[in-house]
């Protein structure tokens, strides 16, 4: 009976976790981005000339604003209700992706798309950085009990 108390000690209330809610409001903020910014019609197409699978290049980087938006959002909400890394790795993992993203799909030179990309990437790398360190160190066993 005392090793779960001191169980529940060292361990975090999972709702509170400030990191999920900020990995959620970047989300929505990824989301509404293209319209903010005005790059999901940009007509910008890439050196050659043509354009991606018949979409411009603003409109990629768009639809993978969207795209990720949604899928970060839904990591977040559910990382509140529990108390694991996995959602953290997995948004860690997301927000390496928005930060390459520019280079990859090749919107560098829309310079409003990859500065988002670039500064809402680096935040989630942090945020969920710092979200799985703390549930690393609130999912580790409690200390053992002094000798008597």
């Amino acid at each position: 009976m005392a090793h779960t108390e001191t169980t529940q000690v060292y361990r975090t209330d999972p709702g509170r976790k400030w990191q999920d809610w900020a990995n959620a409001i970047l989300a929505i903020w990824l989301f509404i981005s293209p319209w903010v910014i005005s790059f999901g019609q940009a007509p910008a197409v890439p050196a050659g000339g043509a354009t991606v699978a018949g979409t411009s290049i603003g409109g990629v980087a768009a639809w993978n604003a969207w795209i990720l938006a949604v899928i970060v959002f839904l990591v977040a909400l559910s990382a509140m209700g529990r108390l694991s890394l996995a959602q953290e790795w997995l948004n860690l993992l997301l927000g390496i992706w928005i930060f390459v993203a520019p280079w990859v799909l090749g919107f560098v030179q829309l310079s409003g798309a990859a500065w988002d990309h670039w500064i809402v990437g680096a935040l989630i790398i942090l945020v969920s950085a710092s979200a799985a360190l703390m549930a690393r160190r609130a999912l580790a066993p409690p200390p053992p009990p002094p000798p008597v």
